[in-house]
């Protein structure tokens, strides 16, 4: 999956540039070249995501359910969130109550719009002969607008997930390790995740 959008996302910048030689282009075949590969792969990953849902219905809906849900108390982890990224060692994030932090909710919420921009807008163009040219001119409008927000919201997510950031070392390995995340970073940033995972630890434990 990550290396399907980052082909997308390459291809697409190429895409864009509408003809004019540039380096991705010829590293890409050319500009008709770029732009079929572009369209099937994005397909692809079309097909993938209503493969995913259909075969995880209920996992597809917590998701969705637990991405869209905010709290009035949200506001104060945005109030408190800078603090903490600028210097963690001395402020911690507000908590909060929820499977992802609000943080995590509004991108999961920006990447699952603009993915779904892409997905509609992107048919739209592939079928330029089937629409007017009004249709045609706002698709393409669209499409590159809700490219560039997410590669702005994945290259925030690949910041946090890389552990880079001092506040969230040791986040990597529970993204793309054995999926352990240190305790004390456990109850920092997903305070309720954290309590749940210890009771249900002392159950296990009691004879």
């Amino acid at each position: 999956m990550y290396l399907t959008t980052a082909f997308l996302l390459v291809s697409g910048v190429a895409v864009i540039e509408e003809g004019v030689p540039g380096r991705l282009e010829r590293l890409l075949g050319g500009h008709v070249t770029a732009a079929r590969w572009h369209r099937w792969i994005g397909f692809a990953l079309m097909g993938a995501a209503v493969l995913s849902i259909v075969l995880r219905p209920a996992a597809a809906r917590r998701f969705l359910a637990d991405s869209v849900r905010f709290r009035r108390n949200d506001l104060r982890w945005f109030a408190r969130y800078p603090r903490f990224l600028l210097r963690p060692g001395r402020h911690t994030p507000a908590p909060h109550e929820g499977h992802f932090d609000p943080g995590q909710r509004v991108m999961n919420c920006v990447v699952m719009l603009s993915l779904a921009v892409l997905a509609v807008s992107g048919v739209i163009l592939s079928f330029a002969h089937l629409v007017t040219p009004e249709a045609f001119a706002w698709s393409l409008r669209a499409h590159r607008l809700a490219t560039w927000v997410l590669a702005a919201a994945v290259t925030g997510h690949v910041l946090v997930a890389s552990g880079a950031l001092p506040g969230y070392r040791g986040v990597w390995r529970a993204m793309h390790g054995d999926g352990r995340v240190p305790a004390r970073l456990a109850g920092l940033l997903w305070p309720r995740w954290a309590r749940e995972e210890a009771t249900r630890t002392a159950e296990r434990r009691e004879p």
